[in-house]
C-alpha cells in the first residue's frame, strides 16, 4: 500500500512521472522514495510495539543454535538460492546489474534491503500473532505462511503484466523457507535478516 501511495500520490501527482514510460533515473527516484517511506514506517512500528508490548525483545537471547538447526537453515538457504537462480538463470545481483547505471543498481539494492526488513518483520510479527492466539510457542512457521499469503501471493500480479504463476509460486515458497529459517535460527533477528537477505539478493 505504501508503494501505491508513492506511485499515485507522489510520483504521478507531484513529480508527473509517466509510470508506463519512466526513465532509469525516475525508477531510481521511486526506489529512494520507498526507502524513506519504509524506514519511517518501520521506525514507527518498532517504537509503538516496543513501548506498548515490549516486543520484539531487545537482544533476543536464546539458546545456542544446534547443529541440526544449522543444517536445516542451510538447506532452506540453498532452496532459496535455487529459486532465485531459476528466476534469473544466474545469481540475482548479476542479473540485476545488467543494463543498469551505478545509481540505478545501488538504489534498487537499497530498496531490496529495506524490503527484506519488511519481510522479516512480517515473519516475526506473524509468528508472534499466531502464537499469542495459541498461547504457546509453535514449531510451525506461521510467520512464513502469513508472508506467503500476503507478500508472496501478491507476486502473482505484482509486475502488472497479467497473472505470473511461477513468480507467485516461487515467492510463496521463498516465504515459507524464510519462516523456517527464522525458527531454526532460534528467532535471532539479525541472523534471520542476514540469511533471508543473502538468500533473496545474492
Amino acid at each position: 500500500m505504501l508503494e501505491y501511495l508513492s506511485i499515485f500520490a507522489i510520483e504521478i501527482t507531484f513529480l508527473h512521472i509517466d509510470m508506463q514510460n519512466d526513465t532509469m533515473q525516475q525508477r531510481s527516484i521511486h526506489c529512494i522514495i520507498m526507502v524513506f517511506m519504509w524506514a519511517f514506517f518501520i521506525g514507527v512500528l518498532l517504537f509503538f510495539s516496543r513501548k506498548y508490548y515490549h516486543f520484539p525483545e531487545r537482544g533476543n537471547k536464546r539458546d545456542k543454535i544446534s547443529l541440526k538447526n544449522w543444517i536445516v537453515t542451510l538447506a532452506c538457504f540453498i532452496g532459496c538460492k535455487i529459486i532465485t537462480f531459476i528466476d534469473w538463470h544466474t545469481l540475482k545481483f548479476l542479473g540485476e546489474i545488467q543494463g543498469k547505471t551505478v545509481l540505478r543498481f545501488c538504489a534498487q539494492f537499497l530498496y531490496y534491503l529495506f524490503e527484506v526488513m519488511l519481510v522479516v518483520l512480517i515473519i516475526i510479527y506473524g509468528q508472534k500473532a499466531m502464537e499469542t492466539l495459541l498461547k504457546k510457542e509453535s514449531p510451525i512457521p506461521f510467520g512464513g505462511i502469513i508472508l506467503a499469503v500476503t507478500w508472496g501471493a501478491f507476486h502473482f500480479v505484482s509486475r502488472g503484466a497479467g497473472l505470473e504463476i511461477w513468480n507467485g509460486i516461487s515467492t510463496m515458497i521463498f516465504s515459507i523457507l524464510s519462516g523456517v529459517m527464522y525458527l531454526r535460527l532460534n528467532r535471532k533477528y539479525l541472523y534471520s535478516y542476514l540469511f533471508i537477505a543473502i538468500g533473496y539478493l545474492l
